[in-house]
């Protein structure tokens, strides 16, 4: 395919004002599920960035069997999963790298569910993120991440298992 012409679904070529409508409509949201998924906003940014630019290398090939939200989301979920995987990452120093250092003026939010949902296995963190911050519905986390939709629930469920202990002086759900 010509990388310099991408064509929109039906065949016409994509032009800037749909890549900038991709951009505005899903950018934030890519975003912030690709921070939520990775737990480096540098690598987000990165992984943002290529799932845009895949959305309009391929935007010829989306036939419509799901919303652009669901298609985009699962391109970014393989971006990040490649992300992980790369040997780049193995090189870089963690998070606890930067354990030692202060900032003075920052202001710091309760990351208490944050750092919960980060603490999860990747396939549960996944369907966490998908599902409550992407707003997905099941069926659309099925098509996104390619497992059967019966998959995806009880992922959903044993993801909530785990967080419950995890989050219970946190929230109180009980009377």
């Amino acid at each position: 395919m010509d990388v310099s012409k991408p064509r929109a679904a039906g065949g016409a070529p994509l032009t800037a004002a749909d890549l900038e409508r991709l951009m505005a409509d899903y950018g934030d949201g890519i975003l912030r599920t690709c921070a939520l998924f990775l737990r480096d906003p540098a690598l987000a940014e990165d992984a943002a960035q290529e799932t845009m630019l895949r959305a309009w290398r391929s935007y010829g090939g989306f036939r419509g069997g799901s919303s652009e939200k669901t298609w985009l989301t699962a391109i970014a979920m393989n971006v990040c999963r490649t992300m992980l995987r790369s040997p780049w990452r193995t090189r870089r120093a963690g998070p606890e790298a930067l354990e030692g250092l202060t900032v003075t003026d920052a202001p710091r939010g309760d990351d208490t569910l944050l750092h919960a949902v980060a603490a999860l296995p990747r396939k549960y963190r996944e369907v966490v993120v998908l599902y409550y911050y992407q707003e997905l519905t099941i069926r659309e986390i099925s098509q996104a991440l390619s497992v059967p939709a019966n998959t995806v629930g009880v992922r959903l469920k044993r993801a909530r298992e785990r967080l419950r202990p995890m989050l219970k002086e946190w929230y109180y759900d009980e009377p």
